[in-house]
C-alpha cells in the first residue's frame, strides 16, 4: 500500500506536469504546478466528497468508476481567492488493482458550505 502511494503522488505530478487546463480564473494552469506539491487527502468535506464519487460512478463507460472502488486522493492546489468563492484542484485516482482511472476534479466554493466541481479525466 505504502509503495503504491509513493508511486501514486509521482504519478500525480508527472500526469499534472502533462495536463495544462485550467476551468478557474483563480487557478494557475495545472501545467504550472511546481513538482512534489501534491498531498495526500481530500479538502473536501463528507457530502462533496460523496456528490463527487457519485458523479464518477456516473460517468460514461470506460471511465466510470464501479461503486465501492477505494479511491486515493491528493490536493494538487491548494485554495485560492475568497471565502465563499474559493478554488482548489484534486487529483482522484481509482481502483489502483486494476486499469486506474485518473481524474483531476476542480472544486469551487458556491457560497459558505456549498461547492460545485468539475471532473476532467487524465490519460
Amino acid at each position: 500500500m505504502e509503495k503504491f502511494m509513493k508511486k501514486g503522488v509521482f504519478l500525480a505530478t508527472v500526469m499534472l506536469a502533462l495536463t495544462a487546463c485550467q476551468s478557474n480564473d483563480q487557478l494557475k494552469p495545472v501545467s504550472q504546478i511546481k513538482p512534489g506539491v501534491a498531498s495526500e487527502g481530500t479538502l473536501a468535506n463528507a457530502q462533496l466528497v460523496s456528490d463527487t464519487t457519485a458523479a464518477l460512478e456516473q460517468l460514461p463507460e470506460g471511465l466510470r468508476v464501479k461503486p465501492g472502488a477505494k479511491i486515493f486522493k491528493f490536493v494538487v492546489q491548494q485554495p485560492v481567492g475568497v471565502q465563499g468563492s474559493r478554488a482548489w484542484r484534486e487529483m482522484w485516482i481509482a481502483d489502483p488493482k486494476g486499469a486506474a482511472n485518473r481524474f483531476l476534479i476542480t472544486f469551487t466554493e458556491a457560497g459558505l458550505g456549498a461547492a460545485d466541481f468539475q471532473i476532467q479525466p487524465m490519460k
